[in-house]
């Protein structure tokens, strides 16, 4: 299946409301990192990944129901989306006991490495989405922005902490993974449908693997702690995994995934705003390299990539 051309409807651009969106998106997901890692003081990494994803397959069933659009698959899809959950569940838990290890804002830096091997790994599997010099610059730029607005958070001495970055950088391959075949499967599948039952295969597998190796399902429970989970589960998990399947159907894989540096340095943004975290002036040049980086991937040579559509 993977390794096709992408279907011949799909836009050469990205018009600004999609911009927007995925910048909305990574907004969202950078403060998704800190209410992972509030949840895990509530629930172990297996038990919390099961309650995010049965909040999001939740979400998904209500919206569905409210608009009348059933979730459904296609005989022949089963298989491939079955796999496609297992695989969420690789990713997760690795990414989880990673976290669990390590600071919330060292797995941003580990985990939105993603972009680098998605832009690799399409490369060689989807037939229109080569490397070229624009995206090779670009993600470099991107790459070493997020590296400078880390730079000082980056500095560890304590090997279990070198291990829980060493599990989330494979959860970011992982997730490269995942999300070249989510372009492969799209072409015949619902987004919606799509996330929905790669989420109702992990859930239940997650809260199995939490009675077979964790002491409890829940280790704590208050107001802090259900709110993370609402928020990971219901609107990061459950509502922009879906509204970033659909964009993915439309647009070139290493294009999208280039906007997801954005996330870590909105969260670093957030937890100023919200938690009153120091800012440093690393963060400003990270973000203005992560911008520029963005930028050069989704231009064209010769003129400018973004458009808009009225």
């Amino acid at each position: 299946m993977i390794g096709r051309p992408q279907a011949p409807f799909a836009p050469a651009t990205i018009d600004l409301r999609t911009v927007a969106l995925l910048a909305f998106f990574c907004l969202v997901w950078g403060g998704a990192m800190v209410a992972i890692k509030v949840g895990l003081s509530g629930a172990p990494p297996f038990s919390a990944a099961g309650i995010r994803f049965a909040l999001a397959s939740l979400t998904l069933l209500l919206i569905a129901a409210a608009r009348g659009k059933p979730l459904y698959l296609r005989y022949g899809s089963r298989r491939p989306v079955l796999l496609l959950g297992l695989l969420l569940v690789v990713q997760h838990g690795l990414f989880n006991l990673g976290i669990n290890l390590t600071t919330a804002s060292r797995a941003s830096v580990f985990l939105y490495t993603q972009p680098v091997f998605v832009a690799i790994l399409a490369h060689f599997l989807i037939a229109d989405d080569r490397l070229d010099r624009n995206k090779l610059l670009g993600i470099g730029l991107s790459l070493i922005g997020l590296l400078v607005a880390f730079a000082e958070r980056l500095q560890a001495h304590d090997p279990r902490v070198l291990i829980g970055d060493g599990l989330v950088l494979l959860s970011a391959i992982c997730w490269a993974i995942q999300t070249i075949f989510q372009k492969d499967l799209l072409a015949f599948v619902e987004p919606a449908s799509l996330i929905f039952y790669q989420m109702m295969i992990a859930a239940p597998l997650f809260f199995l693997l939490s009675m077979l190796f964790e002491p409890a399902l829940i280790i704590a429970l208050d107001g802090a702690i259900v709110l993370a989970f609402f928020y990971q589960g219901v609107i990061a998990a459950g509502l922009t995994f879906a509204a970033f399947a659909a964009l993915l159907k439309r647009h070139q894989v290493s294009r999208l995934s280039s906007f997801i540096f954005l996330a870590p340095i909105f969260g670093v943004l957030l937890g100023h705003l919200l938690l009153r975290d120091p800012l440093t002036g690393y963060l400003g040049v990270g973000l203005g390299l992560v911008a520029v980086g963005i930028f050069i991937v989704n231009r064209p040579r010769g003129r400018l990539q973004l458009t808009v559509h009225g």
